[in-house]
């Protein structure tokens, strides 16, 4: 995952680390410069290599090879950060936000299941459609205010967030895709309902 300003800008998930930092680079290029680069498992030499060609904040990783952790030596103003286990993203538990004059108290918001969701469409989506759209819906809940989250292959290929209106926030998602030569097209597309 790819993060500027709070939000995601690119997200994938692939075979290999590399494949998958290459295609969540590939959504948004542009605001990925100076972003924060985080991953979900060991970041190894190949891709680190990789990221040392952009210039980025912050790396955060589980765990940082000793071949990844050289060539970070070699960078100026970056941050490398090795956080350890991840804390499960399903666990159960409460999420507390502050606001003028108290808290906010909630569940957290658990991965949805294909089994939690009912299709009203004509067509059912097919198992990689469902695949894209959970994965989706996982993104887009990390996405401030009107998000719309193009996805395709397991990689998001649009992000619009920040608008008064989801209208525009579509279609930004469509011209930084564009931009990009992505092909919004074919891909599932998830939008957020509520947003605090």
């Amino acid at each position: 995952m790819i993060v500027k300003h709070a939000n995601p800008c690119g997200v994938a998930v692939a075979d290999d680390l590399t494949t998958a930092y290459k295609r969540a680079f590939a959504c948004d290029t542009e605001s990925a410069f100076g972003g924060i680069i985080a991953f979900n498992q060991r970041l190894d030499g190949t891709t680190a290599k990789e990221i040392a060609e952009l210039f980025a904040e912050v790396i955060i990783a589980p765990e940082i090879s000793d071949e990844a952790k050289a060539v970070f030596a070699a960078k100026k103003n970056l941050r490398v950060l090795e956080t350890g286990a991840l804390p499960n993203p399903n666990a159960t538990g409460m999420t507390v936000r502050s606001l003028a004059g108290g808290y906010l108290l909630q569940t957290r918001d658990a991965a949805l299941t294909a089994d939690e969701l009912k299709v009203v469409t004509k067509r059912a989506p097919t198992d990689a459609e469902m695949n894209d759209l959970l994965f989706a819906f996982t993104v887009c809940k990390h996405v401030k205010s009107n998000a719309i989250i193009y996805v395709k292959d397991s990689a998001t290929v649009g992000v619009g967030a920040g608008q008064m209106s989801r209208v525009y926030s579509a279609k930004i998602a469509g011209i930084k895709a564009a931009d990009e030569n992505l092909e919004v097209a074919g891909s599932v597309m998830a939008l957020s309902l509520i947003h605090i």
